[in-house]
């Protein structure tokens, strides 16, 4: 199963709150930057940036691969 993690820019305020709550370091963001990047290598779809982001500017989709035929 595979996951997209997908920002709503037009919801984010650039707060931080979603890079805060990841203990994986999956999201990255610093003081320099208007809105998070994500970093899928080290994401674990806890969901924890969804769940706390106060704005709902996080959205996390499963993606469905094509079957080989």
């Amino acid at each position: 199963m595979e996951w997209e993690w997908k920002l709503i820019r037009e919801a984010c305020t650039g707060c931080g709150i979603s890079a805060d709550v990841c203990t994986v370091g999956a999201i990255r963001m610093t003081r320099e930057m208007p809105y998070p990047e994500p970093v899928p290598l080290n994401c674990t779809f806890c969901l924890d940036c969804p769940d706390e982001c106060p704005f709902d500017a996080i959205e996390i989709h499963e993606v469905r691969l094509a079957a080989f035929k």
